[in-house]
């Protein structure tokens, strides 16, 4: 693909990533606006997830859990067995759709912690007894264990996570640093049920909209779902999806994607686990390939967090909690120039008012040429 047409690409995904300022709305927008119009947000790791949502949206750490206190946004297991901010309303489909909570690989997992059928049931039980309100995990594992359940090491996460996958419970705010988990149908004050057609629509349209340019596989990747089912729900969504052909391969994007800008590109702190990587099968458009190792150093999935600069990955960085302040280490792929670190002070500022603590900036040395 040329470089002008790469270029292109990226710029678009940061529009419809909702990673551009918002010209429609000159001040916050909610956290369940920004779940809807994405669909999901991958957020195994509390912190980065909050600031997907808080980058997208204007708000602050305080905001973000407000939403989840106030039931707008739920964070749960609706696809991939991974945890992800959704609308509240969207929580139970999604998870009776898309979750896998029988497949192999987690009967595999369950068979491997010794985790019996007769437990995934007596632990269901107790979870519809017990969480009519939220209840903190410690306090979920003291529950298990009170009735002859063992919640040593990862069986208390895969027990919790198996019924929140069938659409039972979800988490609730943080009881002090501690996730919590609640009966959905307690904590939600109201649920959709589409038809699975619907929600398979419902689905992909967001996805392309929120997502777009994609493939058909990055749909299947984002889902963790066979391509005939993707290509069955982008069926569903019909003359709405836009498809363009390059290079061999077929890219879709949604009637109703937003606009691009035509200023120059902007600067970005994203967090390590953003649907800006996460949300592609590919990534190449957006992060070189011979810089893959240097944000995911370990080729598992455990990304670092990125610098990204008009669309385009450029560096990595890292958090440091100080006594009195937050430090920033930013380290670039190529040296900055001084135009581009007045750019890193300004993100990392949006950054200090999210979390409202002061932040400073700790320039570390260009990590040179990848591989």
């Amino acid at each position: 693909m040329r470089e002008a047409e790469r270029r292109r690409m990226r710029r678009a995904r940061v529009a419809a990533l909702g990673l551009e300022p918002r010209l429609d709305a000159p001040g916050p927008v909610s956290a369940l606006d920004v779940a809807r119009e994405l669909g999901a947000l991958q957020a195994q790791d509390y912190a980065s997830g909050a600031w997907s949502l808080g980058v997208r949206s204007g708000l602050t750490l305080a905001q973000v859990e407000q939403a989840v206190s106030d039931r707008e946004v739920v964070r749960t297991w609706p696809m991939r067995g991974t945890i992800h901010w959704v609308p509240a309303e969207d929580a139970r489909w999604m998870c009776e759709l898309l979750a896998s909570p029988r497949s192999t690989t987690l009967a595999t997992r369950f068979a491997q912690l010794g985790i019996t059928e007769a437990e995934v049931e007596l632990s269901g039980r107790l979870f519809e007894e017990h969480l009519r309100r939220p209840m903190s995990r410690p306090d979920v594992a003291s529950l298990l264990l009170e009735h002859g359940i063992d919640p040593s090491g990862q069986r208390n996460y895969h027990l919790i996570g198996h019924h929140c996958m069938s659409g039972l419970i979800c988490q609730g705010p943080l009881i002090g640093k501690q996730p919590s988990f609640v009966l959905i149908d307690k904590w939600v004050p109201h649920s959709r049920k589409p038809s699975r057609e619907e929600g398979l629509a419902t689905v992909a349209e967001r996805y392309v909209r929120s997502h777009g340019p994609v493939t058909e596989r990055d749909l299947a990747g984002w889902l963790l779902k066979p391509l005939g089912l993707a290509r069955e729900a982008l069926a569903l969504v019909g003359d709405r999806i836009v498809r363009e052909h390059l290079d061999g391969q077929t890219w879709l994007t949604h009637v109703d994607a937003r606009e691009v800008s035509e200023g120059p590109g902007g600067m970005l702190l994203l967090p390590q686990w953003d649907e800006f990587l996460l949300g592609y099968k590919s990534r190449d458009v957006t992060l070189p390939p011979e810089r893959v190792v240097e944000v995911v150093p370990g080729r598992n999935m455990v990304f670092k967090p990125t610098i990204v600069v008009d669309g385009e990955v450029t560096g990595t960085w890292r958090r440091v909690q100080g006594r009195d302040r937050v430090q920033l280490e930013v380290t670039p792929f190529a040296d900055l120039p001084a135009r581009r670190w007045r750019e890193v002070e300004q993100a990392a500022a949006r950054y200090g008012t999210f979390l409202d603590a002061e932040v400073e900036v700790v320039p570390v040395a260009a990590s040179g040429g990848g591989g």
